[in-house]
């Protein structure tokens, strides 16, 4: 029976070592027959060029050498030829089924080498071949589980890397680093976009990779997603870029702001769309500032058109705040302070400015809504006919309402 060593590797029976070291003597006609069979019953193989022909080639005789060595020296047969090969053919792309083959071939013609020799050898029993079969079957189940795990790590490495690589790429894009961009050999195809734009970009709360991207592929959409301590930021590349720029780009604008707001689970901005990948830093500040236009809390999508007055005051907040506080500190200060904030918000927000309107929502009597406004006008001392006035007090509610809660 074949020794199973401490370390995982088969040590064969005595016959089989004394037929290895005989082998040995002609490893290079051994690696011949090898290449041969390989390169003929292996598709893959058969369409390789000449350098990694070679390349081939050389392994077989370099791995056969080293197996036959252990063998003939009575140690645990090694793996290190066999896992070098194993991540070379994985990063050549190489299917795991042809690299399994090549490797069965092989052992197949290995043991047969092996077999025939032992049969020559004096005194040899037929116990002693069947032992020898046995030790060769072994050896190939072990080089057969090398073969699927280094395949498998080195896949597993190969993704990890290009995430990796991908991930660097969106930072260069999204930050301005466009020197690293160049450095990393930046495309847009290396982050999974089409080469050419508009593109848009995207910030969003509290949001998963996965979701927001199959939101996406199912209106069309192509999308590149970083993820951040506080969401994600994206880049996603609008439909038809061939076709005329303006209505193209508000059909394709919406059909992002439609998925995304379909899978945010939070606040999300979308910035206008831009023509090229180096324009992603500028377009990253203003989604930021479109999502910075909604209040903490709310979950939705919305781009810098959806409310210009509010992205303003998001865009300077401190002072937006600071001018607020001055501006409706009297009525922060009143006793009835709710009531007021809540109806001078609703008023607002109000389409038309109905009093009527405002009391349904608000569950009063007009004349309520019409008290509460006459004292936040005295209060503030602005007039709520005079636009001038209006827009101050229009930025001062926006501005308390963007406070982080």
């Amino acid at each position: 029976m074949p020794e199973q060593h401490a370390n995982g590797g088969v040590i064969v029976p005595p016959l089989l070592s004394v037929c290895a070291a005989h082998l040995l003597e002609r490893v290079d006609v051994l690696a011949d027959d090898l290449f041969r069979t390989i390169t003929t019953e292996i598709a893959p193989y058969a369409q390789l060029g000449a350098e990694l022909a070679a390349e081939v080639r050389d392994f077989n005789e370099r791995n056969l050498h080293e197996q036959l060595t252990c063998m003939a020296r009575h140690r645990p047969v090694c793996t290190d030829s066999t896992r070098q090969c194993v991540r070379r053919r994985a990063t050549q792309g190489i299917p795991l089924d042809a690299v399994l083959h090549a490797f069965r071939i092989g052992f197949r013609l290995m043991a047969h080498a092996l077999i025939e020799r032992a049969k020559e050898q004096p005194g040899t029993t037929m116990d002693d071949i069947a032992q020898a079969s046995m030790a060769t079957w072994s050896l190939l189940d072990a080089a057969s589980q090398t073969v699927n795990d280094v395949y498998r790590e080195t896949l597993v490495g190969l993704a990890r890397a290009d995430e990796l690589q991908r991930l660097l790429l969106l930072d260069a894009l999204l930050t301005g680093k466009n020197a690293d961009w160049a450095m990393l050999g930046g495309t847009a195809a290396s982050v999974g976009l089409p080469e050419q734009g508009p593109y848009v970009c995207v910030v969003a709360e509290h949001s998963d990779v996965t979701t927001m991207e199959q939101a996406l592929l199912r209106s069309g959409l192509r999308s590149a997603w970083r993820p951040r301590p506080d969401g994600l930021a994206g880049i996603v590349a609008l439909p038809d870029p061939s076709r005329s720029v303006g209505s193209t780009h508000a059909r394709g604008s919406a059909s992002v702001l439609e998925a995304v707001a379909g899978a945010v689970t939070g606040r999300a901005g979308l910035s206008p769309a831009y023509t090229r990948l180096r324009e992603s830093a500028d377009a990253l500040r203003l989604a930021t500032l479109a999502l910075s236009s909604l209040p903490a809390g709310a979950r939705r999508a919305v781009t810098l058109d959806h409310d210009p007055a509010a992205a303003l005051v998001a865009a300077g907040h401190e002072l937006a705040l600071r001018m607020a506080v001055t501006l409706l500190d009297p009525v922060l200060a009143a006793p009835d302070r709710k009531d007021l904030m809540e109806t001078l918000t609703a008023w607002l927000d109000s389409e038309t400015g109905s009093t009527s309107e405002i009391a349904e929502i608000l569950y009063c009597h007009r004349n309520t809504v019409r008290n509460r406004l006459d004292r936040v006008s005295r209060l503030t001392g602005r007039s709520l006919l005079r636009p001038a006035d209006v827009a101050a007090l229009y930025a001062g509610v926006r501005a308390l309402g963007l406070r982080p809660r």
